[in-house]
């Protein structure tokens, strides 16, 4: 993928139509290290459009904070939602972890990595650790307040 599209996408194994993260610079895979390490599946970092807010699907718990999106897929997703990449295995067989990074080329790396951070905090931490956070360190509530 040249770097005159306005976003590359990359997968673990490259394809046809994405990269592999192997041939990405290290500042990519760094955030593709870090979405993994939050257990992330899919992470779209947007070029222009802020996205805020949390949903529930029927496959995936998805975050959304400012251009970043993370996509979680649940841990008990029903056989009839279960998502297959290119290997026609559930995600929940053999495709666990990240499996797709689609970025804009005009981002703040930086930023995309403290985003998912935040993300991470506010998806895993509990609302009263959260409230003794805010109390003690005046650290928000949520993402979005």
């Amino acid at each position: 993928m040249a770097n005159l599209e306005r976003k590359v996408t990359y997968s673990r194994n490259g394809s046809s139509t994405t990269t592999s993260i192997e041939a990405a610079s290290p500042m990519i895979k760094a955030v593709w290290n870090q979405a993994h390490s939050f257990g992330a599946n899919i992470v779209r970092v947007r070029r222009n459009a802020n996205r805020f807010g949390v949903d529930q699907g029927r496959t995936f718990d998805s975050h959304h904070f400012n251009k970043v999106s993370v996509y979680k897929q649940k841990d008990q997703p029903k056989e009839e939602d279960a998502l297959y990449f290119a290997r026609k295995i559930p995600v929940t067989k053999a495709n666990t972890g990240m499996q797709i990074l689609e970025i804009a080329t005009n981002i703040d790396i930086q930023d995309t990595l403290d985003t998912i951070e935040d993300i991470q905090y506010y998806a895993e931490t509990a609302f009263f650790e959260r409230l003794w956070n805010r109390i003690r360190y005046g650290t928000p509530m949520a993402l979005y307040s």
